[in-house]
């Protein structure tokens, strides 16, 4: 109770310190038209007139819709389950030869060579193929 009682006692005092700038600042009146111009400013093209529209951006009127309806076709076929567990049986084994110490690191690295050779010869002898 007592501390309520001081609590009206500051009340009168905390009203005047917000009231007085309150009222101070509705006394203060401001322009809206102080003279400056609140039009936006002119639109100004900068750099070359001349310059060409570039070619992925220009539009192609064909007169239809495009259509993704057709089956797409691959360039090859892909490799059957046979082939890649036979390639992943290989490269198993190849694996852990070398882990076990079977197979000594150059021999390793012939056998890495002599697939990566492959996979270099496969790629070019299937892009002839396209090619055709």
């Amino acid at each position: 109770m007592v501390g309520l009682a001081l609590g009206f006692k500051r009340l009168p005092g905390i009203i005047a310190i917000v009231a007085v700038p309150l009222a101070l600042a509705g006394c203060n009146s401001f322009a809206l038209d102080n003279g400056n111009s609140t039009a936006p400013p002119k639109a100004v093209v900068v750099g070359p007139k001349d310059v060409p529209t570039p070619v992925g951006l220009t539009k192609k009127d064909t007169g239809t819709y495009p259509t993704f309806g057709q089956p797409l076709t691959a360039a090859n076929t892909q490799i059957g389950d046979d082939e890649a567990t036979t390639s992943q049986a290989q490269l198993s084994r190849l694996a852990a030869a070398r882990a076990s110490g079977a197979m000594s690191e150059a021999e390793y690295q012939r056998r890495v060579a002599e697939l990566r050779r492959l996979a270099a010869q496969h790629a070019s002898d299937t892009e002839s193929q396209i090619a055709k």
